[in-house]
């Protein structure tokens, strides 16, 4: 996301408005080529097939995220005439999936079980979580840019829509060699938030998440620079009673239908064993409230000030509770004037492999600022041997 490498509001020492966009996917192993032919519902043909195949680890992660809205940020009076301090708030409609899963989790879902014939696949260790949420976020921080220490904390208010979690520490699926049978063994937890409601507005459930800043400046002898923490998304959403969970740990063994006479094929053939039914019997939910935990995000950098045309950024970036890799990245600031920044940026982890990007912000008059790139830029270069793509903008008004 954008918030990685600018702190749009923080980094603000006057009264500010905008609206806020960005979203972003990338895996370390699905190229773009093949995610768009699978999500637009493009012809998927066995050489097609093979070539994400090859790519594959043992584990393969992919992780994405939406996110618009509109931000403020206000000055206040100095409270205990020691420190600026400013109010901010923010309106978010948020998304966010990440997945986990094996190679054979692959050639399962993309050429069945006939490959497996006599085999075990090996499913274990999967991972799903989709969340969808509209945030409300208010809080304060300190504007004064000089050589003080600047903190900022931010409390907010969340509705849940939607959510979807499955964790299958083992799912083992054997196939006989006839293909007769086959066994699926399974250690597994599933929770799914009421499927009645979902879409914009939908209200599913309640929750709150603190979000915390802090940076220290420091002299060195390369120039001045800035020590920064921050931990955003600390906390929870709590859906209701309404919410489908499903803990099994069990083997199933299915054979398969009998049918003596193909003329007595119709809906009473199957009785107890209709779809429900067998889904019912397989993987019997039952409806309770569940506690999600949002994905929470750590960033630590160290900002120098060579000059005051080139800022250089180090830092690293994990995600708990999302499947992720540790992201470490660097960040290049050029000031060519006071109305023009060129950002650039590489990083290496997260949910791909290499990561590089590029940041334009633009003073437009009248207090108009414009912010706008890509931390994954690779993907639309190459779309065919990289798996990261993505887009942010901002478009603020100060005063």
């Amino acid at each position: 996301m954008a918030s990685i490498f600018d702190q749009e509001i923080l980094g603000s020492t006057k009264t500010r408005i905008g609206i806020s966009g960005d979203y972003d996917i990338n895996s370390n192993t699905i190229t773009n080529s093949f995610l768009k032919k699978f999500y637009t519902g493009g012809y998927i043909d066995n050489e097609f097939k093979k070539s994400a195949s090859d790519r594959l680890k043992n584990s393969n992660r992919i992780g994405g995220n939406v996110n618009v809205g509109v931000y403020g940020s206000f000055k206040l009076n100095s409270i205990n005439n020691s420190k600026e301090i400013s109010l901010f708030f923010a309106v978010k409609d948020r998304t966010h999936i990440d997945a986990q899963f094996s190679r054979d989790f692959f050639n399962i879902g993309f050429y069945g079980n006939s490959k497996f014939a006599g085999k075990t696949a090996d499913l274990n260790d999967f991972s799903l979580n989709f969340i969808r949420y509209q945030q409300l976020q208010i809080g304060v921080f300190s504007s004064k840019l000089d050589s003080a220490a600047r903190w900022g904390i931010g409390i907010s208010f969340l509705n849940g829509e939607q959510y979807l979690s499955v964790l299958a520490k083992k799912a083992e699926l054997y196939t006989s060699e006839d293909g007769q049978y086959i066994d699926f063994t399974t250690d597994m937890f599933i929770a799914k938030s009421d499927s009645a409601k979902n879409g914009l507005g939908a209200v599913n459930g309640f929750g709150s998440s603190v979000d915390l800043f802090f940076e220290a400046p420091f002299k060195t002898r390369m120039g001045n620079s800035y020590l920064r923490l921050s931990v955003s998304d600390i906390g929870f959403i709590n859906f209701n009673k309404k919410t489908l969970t499903l803990e099994q740990d069990s083997i199933f063994h299915f054979t398969g239908f009998q049918i003596n006479n193909f003329s007595d094929l119709h809906d009473s053939t199957f009785g107890a064993k209709s779809k429900d039914s067998i889904l019912n019997a397989v993987a019997p939910f039952k409806k309770q409230s569940f506690s999600a935990t949002l994905p929470a995000v750590l960033d630590f950098n160290f900002e120098t000030h060579f000059s005051k045309y080139f800022h250089l950024t180090e830092g690293f970036r994990y995600v708990f509770n999302g499947n992720y890799s540790l992201l470490v990245y660097l960040k290049s600031n050029f000031y060519f004037n006071p109305k023009f920044i060129l950002s650039l940026t590489l990083g290496y982890g997260g949910y791909g492999n290499l990561n590089y990007g590029i940041g334009l912000k633009a003073n437009l008059g009248n207090g108009f600022l414009i912010y706008a790139g890509s931390n994954n830029i690779e993907g639309y270069i190459s779309p065919k041997n990289t798996g990261g793509q993505g887009v942010f903008f901002s478009l603020g008004k100060q005063f």
